[in-house]
């Protein structure tokens, strides 16, 4: 008969069960706060040394999937500079380009005219900077937001193979620049995508256009980057593998906002008469297609009670990745989740013109000792 185990042999096994438990329970941390990440660093040091695991901190990006919205950068109609909101406590950028205009942010980085012909992409968490140059050769009309002259617009993408674009600092990116000009009395978009890997700008591509670009953000849906024209009749489409463009007609609605739809395709969202209404494309028994409503939200069942069904509320952005958009009312600036109706308040009521949602995982000081700056996770 073998001997009885002896009570403390358990022990190793039992502290590992313990400690697999309370890495699952740290993993259900919403990351849209990052202090509560600080807050679970204090309870104990085992705590600490598990949250300042990297590969905990990868685990808590994958488990997760989507990087949070921790703020969003935006424009009133009557001014050119750009303000910043913060909606995480802990978080705000090392430094900002508040004289310079923001044209987008995505994959980690922000996109700002520096001056003509010129750009900064900067990492907002870790403050690394990259300034790029237009080619002289190129047109790169002026940029403005009160006196509406677009004309011009660029965005900026992670181009590391593979990447999941959870934590996407450092590594080579795309830049895309599109402008539209006049030649020769003919409107024309024209666009070209810069490699940092070899600091070196794509033929461009070319095309005959209705309406300038106008100034609103671009939209990325797998391969295609979407960029809104004036007026909302068309819209151009840029294509990352072939450097194709083409134009894809709009739903024609008056400040209808460009969205990933729920079939993975195109999709818009506006407001009227007090409702939200999301429209998505559909073919035909013909294979020809058109706009169809999917859905219509009345915000009077969302948002507070007084809204005055006078005012001009419309919905002005929306949240690559999540099911998220923001609406102006005469309450406020709201976002709301469309899956789950989850709305939230994120500003005060003002003439939004334009918004640029900030999202990242985002580590606070002393909860990761193993980096040196401020990182994402």
């Amino acid at each position: 008969m073998e001997p009885p185990l002896h009570p403390h042999s358990s022990y190793p096994l039992m502290e590992a069960l313990m400690e697999e438990l309370i890495e699952e329970i740290l993993l259900r941390i919403p990351p849209d706060e990052p202090a509560y990440l600080m807050r679970a660093t204090l309870v104990c040091k085992a705590w600490r040394i598990i949250l300042s695991n990297r590969g905990f901190l990868r685990r808590y990006r994958e488990f997760h999937k989507t990087p949070p919205l921790l703020g969003y950068i935006f424009y009133y109609n009557t001014s050119i500079v750009p303000q910043f909101v913060s909606l995480a406590s802990t978080f705000s950028p090392p430094e900002a380009y508040d004289d310079r205009t923001c044209l987008d942010y995505r994959h980690g980085r922000a996109i700002y005219i520096y001056a003509r012909r010129s750009y900064i992409i900067w990492d907002p968490i870790t403050g690394d900077k990259h300034l790029i140059m237009v080619p002289a050769t190129y047109h790169h009309s002026y940029y403005t937001i009160m006196e509406r002259s677009y004309f011009c617009t660029a965005t900026v993408l992670c181009a590391v193979d593979g990447c999941d674009h959870l934590n996407c600092h450092g590594g080579p990116f795309h830049v895309i620049f599109v402008e539209t000009y006049i030649v020769n009395g003919v409107l024309v978009a024209w666009t070209s995508m810069y490699s940092s890997a070899t600091c070196t700008w794509s033929t461009s591509t070319s095309i005959n256009v209705d309406n300038h670009i106008d100034g609103t953000r671009c939209l990325l849906i797998g391969a295609s980057l979407y960029v809104p024209l004036e007026h909302g009749i068309s819209i151009l489409k840029y294509d990352l593998s072939s450097h194709g463009l083409s134009l894809v007609n709009t739903p024609r609605m008056s400040r209808a906002i460009m969205m990933k739809a729920d079939d993975g395709g195109l999709g818009f969202a506006v407001v009227l008469e007090n409702c939200i209404y999301l429209m998505s494309w559909e073919a035909s028994a013909n294979g020809i297609g058109g706009w169809a409503q999917q859905k219509a939200i009345e915000l009077e069942t969302l948002l507070p009670k007084s809204l005055d069904p006078s005012y001009p509320h419309e919905v002005i952005g929306y949240v690559e990745g999540t099911h998220t958009i923001f609406i102006s009312t005469d309450a406020g600036l709201f976002t709301l989740e469309l899956k789950s109706g989850l709305v939230r308040k994120v500003g005060k009521r003002d003439a939004y013109y334009s918004i640029i949602p900030y999202t990242n995982f985002y580590t606070p000081d002393g909860v990761c000792a193993q980096e040196s700056h401020q990182l994402g996770l």
